[in-house]
């Protein structure tokens, strides 16, 4: 390591680690989507109480919650490939990123399924009513008034979950995915200035935090606006 911090090489090196960036947002994003999608589904489905599937899925809720990402990432990467040669089917074709995903998308959607239950069952009763006497199926009363009520009532709980995503995703160059900490320590490893490297990284995260937050809060805003100026249709 250098014996002082070099301002010159932090700001040269800037440019090559952001552009790593791209990695941590297809994770993100492909996590926060699918995450909460099919943690609405897990959601509903321990709302209704399905026979069977519910307690799986609570289980399944337990583990993701209660284990860190990065012993999810080894059970994932070194115990799926193992579990599947056993019946004669190999994975080494599949790359790093594709269990990165699976995983990620999983925890989110453990995460997110709690909050939008929360969610759910904080919709009022005379909502559910109101639908019901209009004729609705269960699944239409979920997804025309349910769901987008409990969406907008979830909106910074699941923004802080997926700033949990974000950060997470600083392990994943541990089962091989070169991003933006992985880049880092091949380039400290040249360089012998790990310390600049390690600003820098800092410095992206906290940006893409920072954006992530912004987007939160302005969802926030417009959907307090678009209510308000529905209440005041109404009167």
């Amino acid at each position: 390591m250098g014996t002082y911090f070099n301002v010159t090489y932090m700001i040269k090196s800037f440019p090559a680690l952001l552009g790593m960036v791209h990695i941590t947002l297809l994770v993100t994003l492909v996590a926060a989507v699918c995450g909460i999608l099919l943690g609405a589904g897990i959601a509903i489905l321990r709302i209704q109480k399905v026979p069977v599937v519910a307690p799986v899925l609570r289980v399944f809720i337990s583990f993701m919650r209660g284990t860190p990402f990065l012993v999810q990432l080894f059970l994932a990467y070194f115990g799926v490939p193992e579990i599947f040669s056993h019946i004669g089917i190999s994975m080494k074709g599949v790359p790093p990123l594709a269990f990165v995903l699976a995983v990620f998308s999983l925890h989110m959607a453990a995460y997110g399924a709690e909050i939008l239950r929360s969610s759910i069952l904080a919709v009022p009763v005379g909502e559910k009513e109101a639908a019901m006497s209009l004729g609705m199926t269960t699944w239409q009363m979920y997804r025309r008034v349910i769901l987008p009520q409990a969406f907008h009532m979830a909106i910074p709980a699941l923004i802080n979950t997926v700033i949990g995503v974000v950060k997470g995703t600083s392990l994943i160059f541990n089962v091989g995915v070169v991003d933006i900490m992985r880049k880092a320590e091949l380039m400290a490893g040249n360089s012998q200035r790990s310390l600049e490297l390690y600003v820098d990284v800092a410095i992206i995260y906290g940006i893409l935090i920072f954006l992530i937050a912004r987007i939160g809060r302005f969802l926030e805003r417009r959907h307090r606006d678009g209510r308000d100026l529905a209440e005041l249709s109404e009167a």
